[in-house]
Formats: C-alpha cells, sequence, structure tokens
C-alpha cells in the first residue's frame, strides 16, 4: 500500500464531488446573468407618425403606474416583477442608452429592483429620460415581459394654412 498525500486525497474528493459542483458552479452563473439582464433589450419602431418603444424584460412583470401622466423630459415607471427573488436589500441596478431616431429623441433607461424604490414587493423602478420633451402613452405589453411606450406626435407644432 502506497502513502496517500494530501495532493492525492484532494484529488479523490475533488472528482467524487466534480458532478455536483459543476451543476452548482453552472446553476450560479445562470441566475447572475438572468439578474445582470433584468432589461434585456430595447426595441424602436415608427408606423404613421407614432413611434413605439418597446423595453423587453427577462422576467414577467406586472405594471403598476407611471408619471407624470401624459408627457415630459423624465418618466417614471413602477413595476412588479413575478418570479425574481432578490436575496439582499441592495437589488440590481441598469442603465442603457439609445441613439436618437426620426420622431423619437435620444433616451436612456435606468433601472433598479431596490426594494425602496417603490413600496412594494419585487419591485422594479425604471426613470427613462429623453433629451427633449415629448409626449407619451404607456401600457404593458400584452407578453406580460414587455413596456409599451407611445411616442406621440407634438401637437404644438403650428399647422399649415389650408389652401383655398
Amino acid at each position: 500500500m502506497r502513502p496517500r498525500t494530501a495532493l492525492h486525497l484532494l484529488t479523490r474528493v475533488a472528482n467524487k464531488w466534480r458532478p455536483g459542483l459543476a451543476l452548482v458552479i453552472s446553476g450560479l452563473a445562470l441566475i447572475s446573468t438572468v439578474r445582470a439582464d433584468v432589461l434585456e433589450d430595447i426595441e424602436t419602431r415608427t408606423d404613421q407618425g407614432v413611434s413605439e418603444i418597446r423595453l423587453v424584460f427577462s422576467v414577467p412583470v406586472r405594471y403598476l403606474k407611471h408619471f407624470p401622466a401624459e408627457s415630459g423630459e423624465l418618466l417614471k415607471v413602477y413595476l412588479q416583477t413575478v418570479g425574481l427573488e432578490m436575496a439582499t436589500g441592495e437589488g440590481l441596478r441598469g442603465y442603457k442608452r439609445s441613439q436618437a431616431m426620426p420622431l423619437v429623441p435620444s433616451y436612456s433607461v435606468t433601472y433598479t429592483t431596490a426594494r425602496n424604490c417603490f413600496a412594494t414587493h419585487d419591485p422594479l423602478c425604471l426613470d427613462i429620460q429623453f433629451s427633449q420633451p415629448v409626449r407619451y402613452r404607456v401600457r404593458p405589453g400584452e407578453d406580460g415581459r414587455s413596456l409599451l411606450i407611445h411616442i406621440l406626435p407634438d401637437s404644438d407644432k403650428p399647422k399649415a394654412p389650408a389652401k383655398p
């Protein structure tokens, strides 16, 4: 019988626990990936003078409220995440920026899941900062994982006089 070194024993233990350890590490990596990207994608499109910003989330969300109601340079939206368990009170934070497009000024989206951003269980708070004031309508997406912001045409622009 040969003598067992500490390295030999460590190797045996590591080989015995390797499948379980790999599963735990991959699970933690998946959780951190999902949690790091709560705001998965931003899509912007324009149709017949109305632009639509679609914010897509990696977890189901429930729309709670937004303000100001119809127009402004800063839009605050409050959602509730469904199925996102937060281990700490710090929450997640994220930031995404978009370039200006026809009929949509440039904007940035800052989000947090910190429990103190809104008085509800599992909050998701969004600050959408436009480069200039806009008129909008906000509604939840039909898929339960998105939020739609319709940028409305500016009604303050003077209309061309009608020709006789």
